[in-house]
């Protein structure tokens, strides 16, 4: 879908930013007219390797609508990507991924004046984003989409059936099923997954372990916790599915958990969009409103969404 390109509105106004050791990571802040007190912001970054705008700009139509409602936001690129020069501070990436975000959080507390932080972390981004919580304390709230899923074996049957039946239909068939069969019978084409950002490190077992540790710390920090699921990557979802055994457990309870069946992984329908902005707009501009006087984990009921305002975008920065 192509974004209409219309002007910012003159309500809100945007600063590029530089900082970070050596002013070596880049950033776009959205600022507020009127700042809402709260004394909280959101941070945005990449998606895989996409710019810090996000796939199709979702995090600058994002960062619009929060300030349409009086939050402020800074959107960046992580350390070796988009913009922004590698940092030195640590041979593992993925630390490298959390002294970024650290650094936007020093950077976002200096110029907008707040102390507290609400992250989205979109895919490679959620792990990023629940270690900076971890590591942070200033991080009061995360809407995680598309992260881990550790569905069981009844929803596991029931998505790879769904997969089965719709794929001969689907227009990218033949070039996806060209492609399979070259990794799994010609040597010409590597199997081997690039390293870095992109590479599995972990087995799922791993996997588990440290997503339900991490979930239970969280939980116990009363972190407020938003995770999403598309339809596209999931398929099916009856019951917090993509939790698996973890949706039941007393630390999972307060999580708000939403499958968004019409949504797909990049976001890339216009009904998606709409989608997406208004459940993660809404509950991020929530917690960040409550100015942290109520950290608190938000469960499945929520207050009814507000009518998305007219988004506009403009040249992406």
């Amino acid at each position: 879908m192509n974004d209409p390109t219309t002007t910012l509105p003159s309500a809100i106004a945007q600063a590029p930013l530089q900082f970070g050791p050596g002013d070596a990571l880049m950033g776009m802040l959205t600022l507020p007219a009127r700042p809402a007190r709260g004394g909280t912001a959101c941070l945005m970054f990449n998606m895989g390797a996409n710019h810090r705008v996000g796939p199709r700009r979702i995090n600058v139509k994002l960062a619009h609508l929060l300030a349409a409602r009086g939050v402020g936001s800074l959107r960046f690129d992580l350390g070796g990507i988009g913009d922004s020069d590698a940092l030195a501070t640590s041979p593992d990436l993925h630390v490298r991924a959390v002294h970024s975000l650290k650094a936007a959080m020093d950077a976002a507390q200096r110029t907008l004046g707040v102390n507290q932080f609400v992250i989205v972390g979109m895919c490679s981004g959620v792990e990023h984003a629940m270690s900076a919580a971890l590591a942070d304390r200033r991080v009061v709230g995360l809407s995680l989409f598309d992260g881990f899923a550790f569905p069981e074996l009844r929803a596991r049957l029931e998505r790879n059936l769904r997969r089965a039946l719709a794929a001969p239909a689907h227009p990218s068939f033949p070039g996806k099923a060209r492609r399979w069969l070259q990794r799994h019978f010609l040597r010409s084409h590597s199997t081997t997954p690039l390293p870095g950002f992109f590479a599995e490190r972990r087995a799922p077992e791993a996997n588990a372990i440290w997503f339900g540790a991490a979930l239970q710390r969280l939980a116990e920090r009363n972190v407020a916790m938003q995770l999403l699921y598309s339809g596209s990557l999931h398929v099916c979802d009856r019951g917090r599915d993509q939790l698996g055994a973890f949706a039941r457990k007393p630390f999972a309870q307060g999580l708000q958990y939403e499958f968004l069946g019409e949504v797909d992984h990049t976001v890339c329908t216009a009904r998606g969009q709409q989608l997406f902005l208004r459940s993660v707009g809404d509950w991020v501009a929530e917690r960040c409103l409550a100015g942290g006087t109520e950290r608190r984990s938000q469960g499945s009921s929520r207050a009814p969404a507000s009518p998305e305002p007219a988004m506009t975008t403009w040249a992406a920065l």
